[in-house]
């Protein structure tokens, strides 16, 4: 039986491809491997590329991310990173994701909240790929929401939220940090709708949590498991606010660290 699929995006600028060290240990644990190094242009968002490689339906079972824990902090990196944890996170096949620490300073409370639950695993361990071999994809405890991503030049990035399950009445989302939400809309999940009605809309809604701004936007039409609310964002946000309408008497509210 054929081994499983695996992509290895490659942090490190100043070394090229991956070292063939990495490449023959993936090979000798039974994957299939391929891959690029990453490509740092977010203006472009050339993470989206790679995003919807990894959530399509020929795509491949893992997706590892290799670099030392300094490769790792790059705010445009980070930012990139979060929004293809985004756009895998709810897609049909699942992906599972794992992160490869070269200098083993990769701490999983200090990632971007979106790839928190991703498989840290030490290139100084010698059995680091059997260890990938029995990861599956995991999920941060609690997470009751829908999200998305989807971003081209043309249309600009846009981010999808709804319910995992049964139906909300309204959605919210808040850019914290950087990042305008310019336009939003609501329609089948999935897809930017080409039309869209929105009900009571909130624009410019500025919340606190703490020491936090947040600037969001929110509408109150009924969203079930096949609608989706989505905001279009200019910039990069280092976090975001999401959740249902804030006037529902079922809201909670996530808090998400992008950079």
């Amino acid at each position: 039986m054929a081994g499983k699929k695996l992509w290895l995006t490659w942090l490190p600028a100043e070394g090229g491809a991956a070292p063939h060290e990495t490449i023959a240990a993936l090979s000798q644990a039974g994957f299939e491997v391929g891959g690029a190094p990453w490509v740092d242009d977010p203006d472009k968002f050339a993470w989206a590329e790679l995003g919807n490689l990894l959530m399509g339906p020929t795509g491949p079972d893992l997706w590892l991310v290799g670099g030392t824990s300094g490769d790792f902090m790059g705010i445009a990196t980070r930012y990139g990173l979060s929004m293809i944890g985004a756009m895998i996170r709810d897609a049909p096949k699942p992906v599972t994701a794992a992160c490869l620490s070269l200098d083993g300073g990769l701490v999983p409370e200090e990632m971007p909240s979106l790839l928190r639950a991703a498989h840290i695993l030490d290139a100084s361990d010698p059995g680091w790929p059997a260890s990938l071999a029995d990861a599956s994809p995991a999920m941060p405890a609690g997470d009751d929401f829908y999200l998305s991503v989807i971003a081209q030049p043309m249309i600009g990035q846009w981010i999808e939220l709804g319910p995992r399950a049964g139906e909300w009445h309204g959605a919210m989302i808040g850019t914290g940090d950087g990042g305008t939400i310019t336009h939003h809309a609501v329609g089948a999940r999935g897809q930017l709708p080409e039309r869209a009605t929105v009900e009571y809309p909130l624009q410019g809604l500025e919340a606190e949590l703490g020491d936090e701004k947040f600037v969001a936007w929110a509408v109150q039409n009924r969203i079930g498991l096949t609608e989706s609310y989505f905001v279009r964002i200019e910039g990069r946000p280092a976090k975001l606010i999401l959740g249902q309408h804030p006037e529902s008497d079922e809201a909670d509210v996530h808090v998400l660290d992008l950079i």
